[in-house]
């Protein structure tokens, strides 16, 4: 058991190495991939805070899309489920998404559906975590989030992750 514990614990640390830079603001973010073809905006969530019972863990989110444009804006209501080890309790939190379209152009309102990839996380207190994701309409739209969170709770989390976004109007 120990030895499974210290290879999810490795794991759950080699894939949160790239969280450790500062998580930056959505203007930030479009500033710097203003030249991206693929880049679209930004997605910021308020994610809720929640319990890991080892293997699963569900949080309801709302979030807002900015545009790389920096004007075009959209609300989302959502929910975040993970499957895999997830053990610890973390508070609720502030997340940013870069979010990329691989394929037809995408307004801000266009990003409704569901998503599914990998997360990681590990939280003493401060929280070091990835995410990505890829799905939405027509299985074009992949996200990305890291970063560091600060009092985020204590939790070990490493497994899939399924995102579902639906537009409010």
């Amino acid at each position: 058991m120990n030895k499974c514990l210290s290879v999810a614990a490795a794991a759950t640390l080699a894939l949160t190495l790239g969280a450790c830079l500062q998580q930056s603001t959505p203007q930030q973010l479009n500033a710097t991939n203003a030249n991206s073809r693929i880049y679209i905006g930004s997605l910021t969530c308020n994610i809720a805070a929640g319990t890991g019972y080892v293997v699963a863990s569900s949080k309801s989110m709302d979030c807002v899309f900015l545009g790389k444009d920096g004007v075009a804006t959209a609300q989302y209501a959502g929910t975040i489920t993970k499957v895999g080890v997830d053990v610890g309790y973390s508070k609720a939190m502030h997340t940013i998404w870069r979010v990329y379209s691989l394929g037809s152009d995408r307004g801000p309102g266009d990003l409704s559906g569901s998503y599914a990839g990998e997360q990681s996380s590990a939280a003493a207190g401060n929280q070091a975590g990835g995410n990505w994701l890829y799905g939405g309409p027509n299985a074009e739209v992949g996200m990305f989030a890291s970063g560091i969170v600060k009092d985020a709770g204590y939790n070990l989390a490493i497994g899939v992750a399924e995102m579902s976004l639906k537009l409010r109007r």
